[in-house]
């Protein structure tokens, strides 16, 4: 089957359309999956804040690190945001 230049265009043009569209539903996806994945951090990360100053002292993180990862915004990871926070302080000492 051999096609005009017009339909060629055409062609390439739905082509590259439904590519795009793909795209962003992907990275739609991806963001809704980030976000989710976020929230659920965020909840883990609440969910230190019940734990008496013991138990954090031994995981490695203070009341005050729990409660600054835990109202952070949906865009960032809580505990991974925790986890780097409390390695900073560690680093640099008492």
């Amino acid at each position: 089957m051999v096609l005009s230049v017009n339909e060629e265009d055409c062609a390439m043009n739905d082509y590259a359309q439904h590519r795009a569209e793909a795209a962003e539903a992907t990275g739609s996806l991806a963001l809704l999956w980030n976000l989710i994945r976020n929230w659920r951090a965020r909840r883990a990360v609440a969910r230190l804040d019940t734990l008496d100053d013991f138990l954090l002292d031994d995981i490695g993180v203070t009341r005050s690190e729990v409660r600054w990862a835990a109202g952070l915004p949906l865009s960032v990871n809580a505990a991974l945001e925790l986890e780097e926070q409390a390695n900073r302080r560690r680093r640099r000492g008492p």
